[in-house]
């Protein structure tokens, strides 16, 4: 899970429409089973300087601090599934990092503070 702050609204481009997220705190919710693990996932996620690919580089960029929690053998679904229940977090836009997912609104949270 990488929890994100964001001093001013976040501008960016989603699904090719410009969107924007108030500033504030976010967690987004994903896994790291790639090749290289969870180690090259948050290396990429941390560096400033890399081709905008997957939705949540579109934030990485932008996000000032970054931190990062790993939660061994945690689902992406069943983590934003508890955040959520919390009623700390919220969904913060539809789709986000969840369009192969068939249960999430969105990996995307909002801390509701």
């Amino acid at each position: 899970m990488l929890l994100m702050r964001f001093e001013a609204p976040a501008v960016f481009s989603h699904k090719r429409a410009a969107t924007t997220l108030p500033a504030g705190w976010y967690a987004y919710c994903g896994s790291a089973y790639g090749p290289g693990g969870i180690r090259a996932r948050l290396r990429r996620h941390f560096r400033r300087d890399k081709t905008l690919h997957w939705h949540v580089d579109h934030l990485t960029v932008l996000a000032e601090p970054i931190e990062a929690l790993a939660i061994a053998q945690g689902s992406e679904c069943a983590i934003a599934a508890h955040l959520t229940r919390t009623r700390l977090f919220g969904p913060a836009l539809p789709g986000f990092g969840s369009s192969d997912c068939t249960t999430c609104p969105s990996h995307l949270l909002r801390w509701q503070s």
